[in-house]
Order: structure tokens, then sequence, then C-alpha cells
């Protein structure tokens, strides 16, 4: 329902541009080419977000949040097993062992997502219990 708001206000405000774009103004004659850019642009826009998620170039927390947990299993072992080596050098390794342990299916979300390993690695910390206790 706030998708739908947020489109008619939008609508609302670039409206008056578009008139202005396809009357007569001071005796001079906009061309409908940019009226039919900003129509695109207006119904383009929201259905290419749409579709972006549907064949899922886009992800969401929610499907990320697996591999996200597997990070986090794989921090806490880390931190575990070398208590003497410091937050870096643990989150080096995380990324290693990432690399070579989860599923390439888990990977590929991770670098959708995130952009890296280094960065997926990086969320991991910050939201698991590790991160809290200094």
């Amino acid at each position: 329902m706030r998708k739908v708001i947020f489109l008619i206000l939008l609508l609302l405000a670039v409206a008056p541009s578009m008139l202005l774009g396809a009357t007569i103004w001071d005796g001079m004659k906009a061309p409908i080419g940019n009226l039919i850019g900003v129509i695109l642009t207006i119904v383009g826009v929201p259905l290419i977000m749409k579709w972006t998620r549907k064949i899922g170039l886009e992800i969401t927390d929610n499907q990320a949040q697996a591999a996200i947990d597997a990070l986090i299993n794989i921090l806490v072992n880390i931190d575990l097993d070398r208590s003497d080596v410091s937050s870096e050098l643990k989150k080096q390794q995380a990324v290693l062992t990432a690399q070579n342990i989860l599923p390439p299916e888990m990977q590929s979300v991770l670098l959708k997502k995130y952009g890296s390993m280094e960065a997926a690695v990086q969320v991991a910390f910050e939201r698991s219990s590790l991160n809290r206790r200094k």
C-alpha cells in the first residue's frame, strides 16, 4: 500500500512537467519524445525493480540469512580455536575457510548481496555475539 501511495505522489509531483512538455508554452512546442521518455521512466523503473527481484538479481536479507549464519559458525569456530589471534586475522581466516567450505550457491548469494566475501564476513562478525564481547 505504501508503494502505491509513493507512486501516486511521485506521479503528482512529475505531472506538471509532463503537461508543460506536451503543450504549447510561449509559442514553443516541446517534442513529444520528452513526454514519452518521462512516462516510460515512471512506468519502467518500478517494473524493472520488480523484475530484478523476481529473477533473483536482488538478494534480500532473508535470502542471505542462511549464508550469514554459516559464516557466523565459521567465525565462532575460529574464535574458539585461536583465542590468541587478532580479530582481523580471524576474519581473514574466516574468508579463506568460507571460500573452501561453503557451497557455491551460498557464496554466490553472499557475493551478490555484499559484493565480496570480506564484506560478508564483516557483516557476519557484526551480527555475531563475538563483536559484543569486547
